[in-house]
C-alpha cells in the first residue's frame, strides 16, 4: 500500500506536469495562428531570402502560392513553407537507389 503522503506528492507532480503541458500546448496554438495571418511580401521577402523582384516574378509566373484581393498581395506562411519544400533535391544515394530499383523492374518486366 501507498503511503498517504507518497499520493499527495504524486498528485503535485502530476499537476505540475499538466501545467506544463497546458502551456506548451497553449503556445503552439497561438503560433499556428500566428502562421494563418495573411503576410505581406515584405515579410516573405524576409522569410524566404528572396527580393521583392524575385517574388514578383514568382506570383506573375503563378510559381508560388498567393492571394491578392483589391490588387494587394498576401501570402500565408504555411503555404510559403510547402512550396519551398516541393523543391527538395534528391541525395546522390536516393538517386542511385531509385535508378537500382528501376533497372531491377526492367529485368524482372524481360523475362
Amino acid at each position: 500500500m501507498i503511503p498517504f503522503e507518497q499520493t499527495q506528492q504524486d498528485v503535485a507532480e502530476v499537476k505540475k506536469d499538466l501545467k506544463e503541458l497546458k502551456a506548451l500546448y497553449l503556445q503552439k496554438a497561438e503560433k499556428k495562428v500566428e502562421d494563418d495571418d495573411p503576410k505581406s511580401i515584405d515579410e516573405i521577402e524576409i522569410m524566404t531570402g528572396f527580393a521583392k523582384p524575385t517574388l514578383y516574378g514568382y506570383v506573375r509566373k503563378n510559381a508560388m502560392p498567393y492571394h491578392k484581393v483589391n490588387g494587394r498581395l498576401f501570402f500565408f506562411k504555411s503555404e510559403i513553407r510547402e512550396w519551398i519544400k516541393q523543391g527538395r533535391q534528391k541525395t546522390n544515394l536516393e538517386i542511385d537507389a531509385d535508378a537500382d530499383t528501376l533497372l531491377s523492374n526492367k529485368r524482372k518486366s524481360k523475362r
